[in-house]
This record gives structure tokens, C-alpha cells and sequence, in this order.
């Protein structure tokens, strides 16, 4: 079989996304399927001088992504082959998403976007939630449930590390809806003893990355809370999760939270929110899940690094394994090769 990945945009500054395919391409090609990518890129004239010529070459395409004409001009000539597609929303139709810019995405999804939903062959979640979030909307597609993977490299014992300050991290797109400020609000009004937090990530909203930085001036964090360019080499990210104590994303709206499953593999507990399919972590003790609110956000903050090494080293334990067990992107690779068949023989 001959897959198509297509997705809009694709660099590191996407975050999850691009680590998803970038992951599953390679992976794909492990297992002999042959795998293309295509990506817009904002070549849009390019791409529609060959688009015929691309459909043609594959058998199903997996399309990441909605809203943008890239998407609906893909789906047209995919469908005008008689090609299967298979679409993954990658979050876009989540409750707080579709409440930005709600009147433009309120037109779209009348005039084309439910039209093309309601007509690919499956559409793609990546948790219980998000299928729930998609059938409230009325959509009658057949919606498979694939979780993304993650390669879980190291083996070695998580050991207590020994170091005059712990580092909570936040690990994520600098944006709106990831709940920089109110952690920082929380961050200020427990002021944790000998506790800095680090946050790493690429700007999706300047605007938004300036009122951080006026914010850790206001409340005076200067000496706790420290911003770093973000980092997407392997070996990198490594060192800085391996030298993290937790990890912080108090998150308004995640469909899956990539960067939740990193923490997890490197053994990290982990503070998110209701908002995130991860209401699993609570059930498990590998971390705390909140309501978004800034009091709860403040609460659980204080317990988690009022917690002593052991108990984060247990706790991000008990995290690690949930993902060895079930987030392997060895394993995942697999569901996705079998889905792929599947619909390819409907």
C-alpha cells in the first residue's frame, strides 16, 4: 500500500504535530510501507501544478489538519480519484479552540468543513474525549481512536537526582491556551522553596510571549523562572527532561498533549488539567490533574513541590510505565499499518 501524510505546515515550531509525522514517516518506512509526505508550506501554486499527479500516486492519504485550502482542495481531487482519506483534526474542533475566532469557523464549518468531514472514509482522534467532542458535533464518519506514540529510548533506573534547586518544566508552544500566565500567578503566590521553573518553547503568539516576560517582571520571578529558546534536537530535549524534577501544562484545551507523553517516558510527574485526556494520571498517581481554575492550579502546584524526592521519583515512575505499556510508538506503528489496511479493503 502507498500512504500519503499531508499536513498544512510542518516544522518544529509546530510542536506535537510535527514530531507525529516526522515519528510515524519514519517509522512507516521501517515497516516497508511505502510513505510519502506532502506539505503546503505556503506553496500552494506548486503544489496544485502537481497535485493530480501526487493524488494519483498513492493509495489513502491521512490528512493532519482542517479549515485551510490546502485541506479542501486535497480532499476534492483525492475524492475526484477515488482515493481513501483518512483525517485527523488534530484538535481544531475542541470546545475552546472553536471558541477563537468563532463567527469565521462557524461560517467554515457550514459552507465546507462538516461536508468533508461527514464524506472521508474515517476520521482519526487520539483519545475517548476528542471522539466525544467530535460526535457532539454531529459528525456520522466512522471515528478511529489511535493514540500517538512516543520512542521510549532509555532504560536505565530513574535515580534521585542531587541538586541544590528542582526544576519544574514547561515544555510547549508558548500560547494562549497552554495557561503560561496563571501558572505564573500560581508560581508567585507559593514562591516554592529552592524551586525554579523553566519554560521551553517555540512563540506561537508574540503578543502573548510579551506579556509573559512582563508578568515575571511584575511579580518579580526574575530569580525563579527562567525562559530558554526552544529546543527540538533529541539529544537536547533529553538532557533537559532527564534533568527535570516535574512538568507543568496547566492547558485549557489539549486533544492528546504530545508533549505530556515526553514528560511521561523521561519518568517526569506531571501537573495538567481536565482540559487533557490524561485524567488517567490521577487513577494511576503519576500526577495531578486539575479543573482549569487558578485555585486549583495553585493548590495542586503547592503539593507538588512540597513533595520529597522519593515521592516524585515514585510518582513519575508509575507515570513511565503507563507509557511503556501503552504508548510505544513501536507498538502504535502497528495500529496505525493495520487501520491503514482496513480502510484500504472497506
Amino acid at each position: 500500500m502507498k500512504i500519503g501524510l499531508a499536513i498544512h505546515h510542518h516544522s518544529p515550531g509546530y510542536g506535537g504535530p510535527f514530531t507525529v509525522l516526522s515519528e510515524s514517516a519514519k517509522y512507516l518506512y521501517k515497516h516497508n510501507i511505502d510513505t510519502r509526505m506532502f506539505i503546503n508550506q505556503n506553496q500552494f501554486s506548486k503544489f496544485n501544478l502537481n497535485l493530480n499527479e501526487i493524488v494519483k500516486s498513492r493509495d489513502l492519504f491521512h490528512v493532519f489538519g482542517i479549515w485551510d485550502p490546502f485541506h479542501i482542495r486535497l480532499f476534492l481531487w483525492a475524492k475526484l480519484n477515488k482515493k481513501k482519506i483518512i483525517i485527523s483534526t488534530l484538535g481544531a474542533l475542541e470546545p475552546w479552540a472553536l471558541e477563537q475566532k468563532k463567527l469565521k469557523k462557524k461560517i467554515a464549518w457550514l459552507l465546507y468543513q462538516k461536508k468533508i468531514l461527514n464524506n472521508c472514509d474515517y476520521i482519526h482522534a487520539t483519545s475517548d474525549d476528542e471522539k466525544k467532542h467530535l460526535e457532539e458535533l454531529g459528525i456520522k464518519t466512522p471515528i478511529k481512536i489511535i493514540p500517538h506514540g512516543v520512542i521510549i529510548k532509555s532504560t536505565k533506573k530513574i535515580e534521585k537526582k542531587n541538586k541544590l534547586k528542582r526544576e519544574a518544566l514547561f515544555f510547549s508552544r508558548i500560547h494562549e491556551k497552554k495557561g503560561i500566565l496563571e501558572l505564573l500567578d500560581s508560581w508567585s503566590i507559593i514562591r516554592p522553596i529552592d524551586w525554579i521553573l523553566k519554560i521551553y518553547g517555540p512563540v506561537s503568539d508574540l503578543n502573548y510571549m510579551n506579556k509573559i516576560k512582563e508578568k515575571i517582571l511584575k511579580l518579580s520571578l526574575e530569580d525563579s523562572v527562567f525562559i530558554f529558546d526552544p529546543v527540538f534536537e533529541y539529544d537536547q530535549k533529553e538532557k533537559i527532561f532527564s534533568s527535570s524534577d516535574c512538568f507543568l501544562l496547566p492547558s485549557k484545551s489539549e486533544n492528546f498533549g504530545m508533549s505530556i507523553v515526553e514528560a511521561l517516558s523521561y519518568g517526569l510527574p506531571v501537573l495538567t488539567t481536565e482540559e487533557t485526556p490524561w485524567k488517567i494520571l490521577k487513577e494511576i498517581n503519576g500526577g495531578k490533574v486539575i479543573k482549569f481554575s487558578p485555585e486549583n492550579l495553585t493548590l495542586s502546584l503547592q503539593e507538588i513541590t512540597s513533595m520529597n524526592d522519593e515521592e516524585l521519583i515514585a510518582m513519575g515512575s508509575r507515570g513511565r510505565e503507563l507509557i511503556r505499556k501503552n504508548y510505544d510508538i513501536d507498538k502504535i506503528i502497528l495500529d496505525y499499518i493495520k487501520f491503514y489496511k482496513e480502510v484500504l479493503d472497506k
